[in-house]
């Protein structure tokens, strides 16, 4: 059997390659897909940079100095460039198809195509120049052969106008699985098909399949530390670490070169070693429960972008850590309650929803049956 896994093409995103990588790992050695690839379509990404600085309406913005685009010229793009490249790397691990055209005959060469995981379905990240909206849903490939894992849509509401997209484009899928309860639920009163909610493919492996692809960053000197990780407004904290006399590092400091490139493997390796995390990233609250690293998750909004809440609330409530999401920008858990977590049942709580993402992955690729048919 062959697969081809459709998901946002980002090098600027840890959550987002780690999840890819997952899932294919996933399919390839629990499952023993023959072949999986994944599908990089994105012509934004065709270059290193998401921004041409050649392109005429960047040199008006710089001209005029939009939205400050002189100054991000002059002290941010090239670290940018450099972080987009280092976590690029790890690309080199996935089965990647690079196809910025998709070819009619694509549909002929895979038994089964699957869109997943991360925010595929948030319409917010949708280009319309670049048709992500059908190649989300599959479009291109026959009905019979389309597949959501652990999709997500990441806002509270469906916008009025894309409604009818949605619930044509949901009735066209051979299987759907979602990876929050309130995305299940959006999908669930559009669609005749029964929803799953099934976990995000990081969570398909487990600490020790983790810690075989970390890698020490080069300038850490073993010293003991607080990591931070926020891509919205951040929660002062510095406190504890100060009591502790631990360093803090920043992820997103831009001052820091070796901090806010680092590659993806990596970040593995900085929240696995942490004596605590406090961020507001998804995946980063995913990897400390996997790595048992004492976290703190920040709530984080954007309007009309990603809403946190349902994605933070599925994760907690899964494996009972609502204790550890910070939604008023105050914790109420003192410092030893905050460096002292239970983590004896991940593993549990892991295994579980591994074989219910397993039986829906072999229902939906008709696997169940053929096994079926075999006992």
């Amino acid at each position: 059997m062959k697969l081809l896994i459709v998901t946002i093409n980002d090098n600027s995103n840890y959550g987002n390659r780690l999840q890819n990588y997952a899932l294919q790992k996933f399919l390839c050695d629990k499952l023993k897909i023959e072949k999986v690839d994944s599908l990089w379509y994105d012509k934004r990404y065709k270059v290193i940079s998401k921004i041409n600085i050649y392109t005429w309406r960047f040199i008006l913005k710089y001209i005029i100095n939009k939205n400050g685009c002189r100054s991000y010229l002059k002290k941010s793009y090239l670290k940018d460039i450099i972080r987009m490249y280092n976590i690029g790397k790890f690309n080199k691990k996935i089965n990647m198809r690079y196809d910025f055209k998709i070819k009619d005959n694509i549909k002929t060469e895979y038994d089964f195509f699957i869109v997943g995981s991360d925010q595929v379905w948030n319409p917010y990240f949708w280009s319309k120049k670049d048709n992500d909206a059908d190649i989300r849903f599959l479009k291109f490939v026959p009905r019979e052969k389309r597949i959501a894992y652990a999709a997500s849509i990441a806002i509270p509401e469906i916008p009025k106008d894309k409604k009818q997209f949605f619930k044509d484009s949901l009735n066209e899928m051979k299987a759907i699985s979602m990876r929050e309860q309130a995305g299940a639920n959006l999908v669930n009163d559009l669609t005749r098909n029964k929803v799953s909610v099934v976990v995000d493919p990081t969570i398909l492996l487990s600490k020790e399949e983790w810690q075989k692809i970390e890698m020490v960053p080069e300038w850490y000197n073993g010293e003991k530390y607080m990591l931070t990780y926020f891509l919205g407004p951040s929660l002062k904290i510095e406190n504890l670490a100060k009591k502790n006399d631990w360093k803090i590092y920043n992820l997103m400091d831009i001052n820091n070169l070796d901090l806010y490139t680092s590659r993806v493997e990596e970040f593995i390796y900085l929240i696995n070693h942490a004596q605590l995390v406090v961020t507001d990233s998804f995946h980063a609250s995913v990897f400390s429960i996997l790595m048992n690293t004492p976290f703190l998750v920040i709530n984080r909004q954007n309007k009309n972008w990603s809403d946190m809440t349902s994605r933070i609330d599925t994760l907690m409530e899964l494996f009972g850590y609502q204790d550890r999401y910070i939604v008023n920008g105050k914790c109420d858990l003192s410092d030893k309650d905050i460096l002292n977590m239970d983590f004896s049942n991940v593993k549990t709580i892991q295994e579980r929803e591994k074989k219910r993402s397993k039986d829906f992955l072999e229902k939906a690729l008709n696997l169940k049956i053929n096994k079926d048919l075999l006992c």
